[in-house]
């Protein structure tokens, strides 16, 4: 049997190698829900930006900061939020993952999958909200932007980089265009991002089998912010 000078070395031994661990929190609580706008207090230290998670899975991004409370847009469903619930602060800006795997997906602003396959993976993630680089830092626009369209092609011709605004009222064929310039870009090296806010899902699921069926869906991103989701 051990004697007690070998059960106090052990102890001793023990005592040595422990290295104490303590998870730096901070936590605050929602005082009001309103049409996916939340107020919190407790959270004193969060930036502008940054991200807030709840117990509920449930997300959001602050986007004011007042005297002794935190304004925060919900990135989801608020209606599972209530007075009460305790949020953390992350640390981290909204951000989302990037990378080639995102070719052919559907999803939302997020960058969430919604086409029912894996989620995306990647190692390298860009902010949301970032800075859009001055004109003096831009390239120049020098690589035409072929539609398919003679119209539009011909008369007023659109650069590879160019902000063009395609206005009109509702079936004048805005998405029409949209949607031809995209399938006339498969041979050309182009990837595709097409947005579609506030339609209804089924007119969404249209365009994207519509792109499946050209063999356009391989260089596209569908980003879908559908007419039934929440305001954030």
């Amino acid at each position: 049997m051990k004697d007690v000078d070998t059960y106090v070395q052990e102890i001793e031994q023990d005592v040595k190698q422990y290295k104490a661990q303590a998870n730096q929190e901070e936590i605050g609580w929602v005082t009001q829900v309103k049409d996916g706008v939340i107020t919190l207090r407790g959270l004193d230290s969060v930036s502008y930006g940054e991200l807030i998670q709840f117990e509920t899975g449930v997300e959001a991004m602050v986007i004011e900061l007042m005297e002794a409370e935190v304004g925060a847009i919900v990135l989801g469903d608020y209606l599972k939020l209530r007075a009460g619930d305790v949020a953390r602060a992350t640390g981290r800006t909204l951000s989302i993952p990037v990378s080639d795997e995102i070719l052919g997906r559907v999803v939302d602003p997020l960058n969430h999958v919604l086409d029912g396959g894996a989620a995306i993976k990647s190692e390298v993630y860009q902010p949301v909200e970032k800075v859009a680089p001055g004109i003096v830092y831009r390239k120049s626009v020098t690589v035409p932007l072929q539609t398919g369209i003679k119209a539009i092609d011909a008369l007023i011709p659109i650069g590879r980089g160019q902000r063009e605004l395609i206005i009109g009222d509702r079936g004048t064929g805005k998405t029409t265009i949209a949607i031809d310039a995209i399938l006339n870009q498969r041979e050309e090296n182009v990837i595709c991002i097409y947005c579609a806010i506030g339609q209804k899902n089924s007119k969404i699921a249209s365009i994207v089998d519509l792109l499946k069926s050209h063999k356009a869906l391989d260089y596209t991103v569908v980003v879908s912010a559908s007419a039934s989701d929440p305001a954030a």
